[in-house]
């Protein structure tokens, strides 16, 4: 196998705590990610999935070098990502870009679409006047728009096509990875498939890398060839995108599953049956979990106290990815195999199965 562009080892992320409500008084520190692991092939594209507060763009956020961690260590190709220091090098910013979930915020509306896509060119390309408006051109028509719109503002776009102007403005630099950030949740759904189908098609002229970040599973299993699933700072499961929605291993990722919306009343019913059956008996509680127990404990009908006790060690699974839950170690051991061994049925079938909402 050939080396990763992308490794990410042991990687922790803290936001200090601010001031309380006295002087005196300071919050607790906040545990973004914790110890969490995971790699991108060239030209792969890795989803990483997870509820909202998951942690899942503020480790994107930390390859992109927007923060630094207090622990584990961040590679890409040559670079010592975790290294850099105060300045991030050029050379690096080059080779990484970012397509942000919101077109509106992140493009600036008071520069035209030949400025915002012929600005990182001008930077990491030194292209000006005639050559940079050129090669704008050529970027915008790659993205399905046509070369005179390069005189137009973002507000003239809808919000699919200004999403194609932000994809554009990344494809810029010839970067060898993209951090997709939610870049279809604010779309609707014909616009979803449009935008990831253009995703897929300039992967293969580029052979950039993506690491696809979404909170909706059925997205990430279009789109991606293999799954991240967060949960709570933690990685507790990573699988190829084909083999995680018929056979889960982590009770978190069966209750993702179960979430997705399907327009047949009768799987829609089972769904809601069996999300219920993941959860039953569960006590509800709230608040931050204990950084040296499963996160999910709470949440969970096969808990066990020592899923209160400590964090599971990783697992290889026979589905050809990963699995932190002490349920493949502990009680049933079952030993990487799929979650429907222990439950005794498999997740409800969807008709929408590969839809991109």
């Amino acid at each position: 196998m050939s080396k990763p562009l992308l490794e990410i080892e042991g990687l922790t992320i803290v936001f200090p705590g601010g001031r309380g409500s006295l002087p005196w008084q300071k919050q607790p520190d906040v545990r973004a990610v914790q110890d969490a692991s995971l790699s991108v092939g060239l030209g792969e594209t890795v989803g990483l999935v997870g509820e909202s507060g998951s942690g899942k763009t503020t480790l994107g956020r930390a390859v992109l070098r927007f923060l630094k961690p207090v622990e584990g260590s961040i590679r890409l190709g040559e670079f010592d990502v975790t290294g850099f220091g105060r300045t991030v090098p050029a050379a690096y910013r080059n080779e990484v870009q970012v397509v942000f979930q919101d077109p509106v915020g992140s493009l600036n509306p008071s520069m035209i679409v030949g400025d915002i896509i012929g600005e990182p060119l001008t930077l990491h390309k030194h292209l000006k006047g005639e050559a940079r408006r050129k090669r704008s051109a050529e970027l915008l028509e790659q993205v399905g728009l046509r070369a005179d719109h390069l005189d137009n503002y973002p507000h003239e776009f809808s919000g699919g096509q200004r999403q194609r102007i932000a994809i554009a403005r990344a494809l810029a630099t010839s970067p060898k990875l993209i951090v997709l950030d939610e870049p279809v949740s604010a779309l609707d759904v014909s616009t979803q498939s449009q935008v990831i189908n253009l995703l897929e098609e300039l992967q293969r002229d580029t052979g950039a890398a993506y690491l696809f970040i979404a909170h909706d599973l059925a997205v990430v299993r279009h789109a991606c060839e293999r799954i991240v699933v967060m949960y709570h700072r933690r990685i507790v499961e990573t699988a190829p995108a084909d083999a995680i929605g018929e056979q889960p291993t982590h009770p978190y990722t069966e209750l993702l599953l179960a979430s997705i919306p399907d327009p047949d009343p009768e799987v829609q019913q089972r769904k809601s049956k069996h999300r219920r059956a993941i959860t039953s008996g569960v006590t509800g509680a709230t608040g931050a979990a204990p950084t040296n127990s499963c996160p999910f404990a709470d949440r969970c009908s096969h808990v066990m106290d020592i899923c209160r006790q400590s964090f599971p060690d990783e697992v290889a699974t026979t589905t050809g990815g990963t699995v932190a839950c002490h349920l493949h170690t502990s009680g049933p051991r079952l030993g990487g195999r799929p979650l429907a061994e222990l439950t005794g049925h498999a997740p409800p079938s969807s008709t929408r199965q590969g839809s991109t909402s």
